[in-house]
């Protein structure tokens, strides 16, 4: 967040008009490794994307918060993703 709020050579290039797209690359040279039994129950669809990619697109794409606590960056976070959600109507 420092990094994307704080940096003014970043912010300005950070905006809608100036992004095309993003594409989020999830590469593991690990493997499943130990987490074996938890991709069994789980599935790495629930893991990774659920997770780690959503998690990641939200902290790209969010405005900045009000404040640093985390009801703040929770809200900031929540408006991207239910920008992403289908309208129910």
């Amino acid at each position: 967040m420092v990094l994307r709020f704080a940096n003014n050579i970043f912010e300005r290039l950070w905006g809608a008009s100036n992004v095309d797209h993003v594409q989020i690359t999830v590469a593991e040279a690990e493997g499943l490794g130990t987490r074996a039994m938890y991709y069994d129950g789980a599935g790495a669809l629930r893991d990774m994307v659920q997770n780690h990619i959503l998690q990641t697109l939200s902290m790209l794409a969010m405005e900045p918060p009000v404040s640093l606590n985390a009801d703040s960056i929770r809200e900031a976070k929540l408006n991207v993703l239910q920008a992403f959600a289908p309208d129910s109507g």
